[in-house]
C-alpha cells in the first residue's frame, strides 16, 4: 500500500476519535433528560432509548469516518512493476522489384502493393530506425539506416518491377538477407532488437538450401527474418513495356507466388510470415511489427487509487447511521 498525503494520516485517528466524543456527549445529554424528566415521559419525546449506549451508531461513525480520512490521505494499492523498456526495434525492409514483381494478380500489382506495405509500415513505426533494400538478381541499400519515417516513405513511391532492369536476372533472396544485415551493422544500437522483412513473391532462382542457410546465419546472428508474401499461387504473366516476358520455347512466363519458400525462410530465420495481398495480412504484419517496438497495454501497471472504493464504503455506513439516529430498528415506543 502507498500513501498519496501521508502527512494527513493523522486524520485517522483525529476523525475517529471526534465522532466517538460527539457520540458520547450527545448519549450523556440523553441521560441527563432522562433523569430530569423520567424514562417514560423521555421516551415519547425520543425515539431512541437513552438508557443504552448506541454502539452499532458508533460503529458505523467510526468506520465511516476512518473510510473518509483514508481517501483523504490517497490510499492506494502497490501498483505492480513496470515492464522493462522495450528495447528500440532496426527495421530493414528489403523489397523485391525483379520483373515477376509487376505481375498483376494483386491489385493494382504486386510491386504496387509493396509500395502501399512500406509506406503503411514506415507510418506504424515511427520510432523504428529503418533501412530500405531493393534487390532483383542483386540488392542495393535505397536508404541507409534513418531514424525519419518521412524518408523511407518518399523512397518507397520510386519502387518499380523495373528498378533494376539492368541486372535483373531473378530473384537473390539469399543476398537481399545479407545485404540488409550489412546495412543494419553500419549504424547499429545497443540493446536493439533488429528485423529483416523480406517482401517478395518468392520467385528465386537460387537453391533454397542457400535461402534458408543465410536466413538460419541471421538468426543466429540475433537478427529475426519476417516474410511477406505477394502474389497468388495461380499467378500472372510477367508483362514489360514490350510485351510479355517470354521463355526459350516462346511462352509466356508466368510468375507465381512461392508462399512456401517464404514460410520456410521465416522460420529458418526465427521470424514470422504473413500474405499481404490482402489488407487483412497487411493488418496482421503491422501488428506484429509493432508488438516488438511498443508494450501492449496488458503491460502498462494498472492504476491502484482505493479512493473511491472508500468513498463507496462510507457513504452506506453514513445511511445507516442516519437510519439508527431517526429511530429505525429502535424497540418500539411503549403505549402511555
Amino acid at each position: 500500500m502507498t500513501l498519496a498525503r501521508p502527512e494527513l494520516l493523522a486524520l485517522v485517528p483525529l476523525g475517529a476519535a471526534l465522532l466517538t466524543l460527539a457520540l458520547v456527549v450527545q448519549w450523556k445529554r440523553l441521560r441527563r433528560l432522562e433523569q430530569l424528566f423520567g424514562d417514560s415521559a423521555l421516551r415519547r419525546l425520543l425515539p431512541l432509548a437513552a438508557r443504552r449506549f448506541p454502539v452499532a451508531r458508533l460503529l458505523c461513525l467510526v468506520l465511516a469516518g476512518v473510510a473518509i480520512a483514508l481517501g483523504a490521505v490517497g490510499v492506494a494499492q502497490d501498483a505492480p512493476a513496470p515492464p522493462p523498456p522495450v528495447a528500440p526495434l532496426d527495421l530493414a525492409i528489403a523489397v523485391d522489384v525483379s520483373l515477376s514483381m509487376g505481375a498483376a494478380d494483386t491489385e493494382p500489382s504486386r510491386v504496387a502493393r509493396a509500395r502501399q506495405v512500406v509506406t503503411r509500415l514506415s507510418e506504424a513505426l515511427p520510432g523504428a530506425r529503418t533501412v530500405l533494400v531493393v534487390f532483383a538478381d542483386w540488392p542495393y541499400t535505397l536508404v541507409p539506416p534513418t531514424d525519419d519515417p518521412a524518408v523511407v516513405g518518399y523512397f518507397a513511391e520510386a519502387l518499380e518491377a523495373n528498378l533494376l532492369l539492368d541486372r535483373d536476372q531473378g530473384t537473390a533472396l539469399s543476398a537481399a538477407i545479407a545485404q540488409a544485415r550489412e546495412a543494419l551493422a553500419s549504424r547499429p544500437r545497443p540493446g536493439a532488437r533488429r528485423v529483416i522483412l523480406v517482401l517478395s513473391d518468392g520467385g528465386a532462382h537460387e537453391g533454397e538450401s542457400a535461402v534458408l542457410a543465410e536466413a538460419a546465419a541471421a538468426a543466429a546472428d540475433g537478427l529475426e527474418v519476417w516474410a511477406a508474401g505477394l502474389g497468388t499461387e495461380r499467378g500472372a504473366e510477367i508483362g514489360t513495356e514490350t510485351g510479355p516476358v517470354l521463355d526459350a520455347g516462346g511462352v509466356p512466363l508466368v510468375a507465381r507466388l512461392d508462399e512456401a519458400l517464404l514460410q520456410r525462410m521465416a522460420a529458418a530465420g526465427g521470424g514470422r510470415y504473413e500474405r499481404v495481398s490482402d489488407d487483412r495480412g497487411l493488418r496482421s504484419l503491422v501488428a506484429g511489427l509493432q508488438d516488438l517496438a511498443e508494450p501492449s497495454a496488458t503491460d502498462r501497471p494498472a492504476s491502484g487509487d482505493l479512493t473511491f472504493l472508500l468513498a463507496l464504503f462510507a457513504f452506506p455506513l453514513l445511511l445507516i447511521e442516519g437510519a439508527l439516529d431517526g429511530g429505525r430498528g429502535a424497540r418500539p415506543r411503549e403505549d402511555a
